[in-house]
């Protein structure tokens, strides 16, 4: 372990220390891989199913949605990478719901399902679409007209390819002003989607999702992380991500 790690690991424990009681929350991935991967953010098969027994272990369910404010947990991918649709068996074995934010102008390229397998995994009924935007733009730097067209655009093509309402959204790399919630929920979105750490009762403004990025969360690291450790780092996260202008 060097010394990063080291000091990660401790600002988990000592977060997990901090603030009590767990809650319900989401969890996100990128994609997942049994030996070569289709993208650096990854998560292996194996940690992966580590992380869904320790979830069996802490006692929470994996939910489509979270309606309890204890015990569910709502797993979410970023993107629509392939990987996921080349694993999709193991949800489909243990009937695990998931929340895929896709890229829409991204599906069917090198890499990612296209609209036939995002289709197939729509008929499990465990699959849940959400926009990911279509170009995958930091939403912060964009001009009003710019940003309305990939808020707006993203949801309606994915409407019109898989005849489903999209009525969840996530902030490209996370990054996100308050022009940005203000023209998601114009654009129709109920639910939008942050990297920003916390429990999903505590949400950041209304409709507005805590996440934590568990995608390379050792099984101790990831057990911390339920145990609200990782909600030390949320002002660092807020600090890097939200830039609070019009």
């Amino acid at each position: 372990m060097n010394a990063k790690q080291w000091i990660r690991n401790a600002f988990l424990y000592l977060g997990a220390l901090k603030y009590p009681g767990r809650g319900s929350r989401v969890i996100y991935y990128h994609d997942l891989h049994k030996k070569e991967s289709r993208t650096p953010m990854s998560t292996p098969l194996r940690l992966f199913l580590a992380h869904l027994q320790i979830l069996e272990e802490e006692g929470f369910e994996p939910v489509t949605q979270i309606g309890k404010e204890k015990g569910e947990v709502e797993i979410t991918f970023d993107d629509g990478f392939h990987g996921l649709y080349e694993n999709f068996d193991l949800f489909l074995s243990r009937k695990i719901p998931v929340r895929v934010f896709f890229i829409t102008d991204r599906i069917g390229a090198k890499n990612y399902m296209n609209a036939t397998e995002i289709r197939e995994l729509l008929q499990t009924g465990l699959l849940s679409i959400g926009s990911h935007t279509l170009s995958h733009a930091n939403l912060d730097t964009l001009d009003a007209a710019a940003l309305r067209r990939e808020v707006e655009v993203s949801k309606k093509r994915l409407e019109d390819l898989f005849s489903v309402e999209v009525d969840s959204f996530c902030y490209p790399r996370g990054r996100f002003t308050p022009l940005v919630i203000e023209e998601a929920r114009r654009a129709g979105y109920r639910l939008q989607y942050s990297c920003l750490p916390g429990r999903h009762s505590d949400f950041f403004d209304e409709g507005v999702v805590n996440r934590s990025l568990v995608q390379n969360a050792t099984p101790w690291q990831f057990r911390q992380i339920l145990r609200r450790g990782d909600e030390i780092f949320k002002e660092r996260y807020k600090t890097l991500h939200f830039r609070d202008r019009s």
